[in-house]
């Protein structure tokens, strides 16, 4: 995972190869407080995603399945959390 003015990357899938995707986030501060992660797939937005209050991930754009939402979201957390 790297960091860069905010920007970072995770990594989704297990194993080598093709079933790895490289996804850089782009952390977006918004008005309530609560930030909205733009999520980019080889330099194409994919999705754009928030934690709620419950903890739970959701999609505010995109067609990223529940799972995949889950993952994205859980990536994201495990590297705030590595930052602090």
């Amino acid at each position: 995972m790297k960091t860069s003015e905010g920007i970072f990357e995770v990594t989704l899938g297990a194993g080598t190869g093709s079933l790895r995707k490289q996804l850089v986030v782009r952390p977006e501060q918004t008005t309530d407080g609560v930030p909205i992660y733009h999520c980019f797939l080889d330099g194409s937005s994919i999705s754009q995603l928030r934690q709620e209050a419950s903890g739970e991930w959701v999609q505010l754009w995109g067609d990223l399945s529940v799972h995949s939402i889950q993952q994205v979201g859980e990536a994201i957390a495990d590297h705030l959390a590595s930052t602090r």
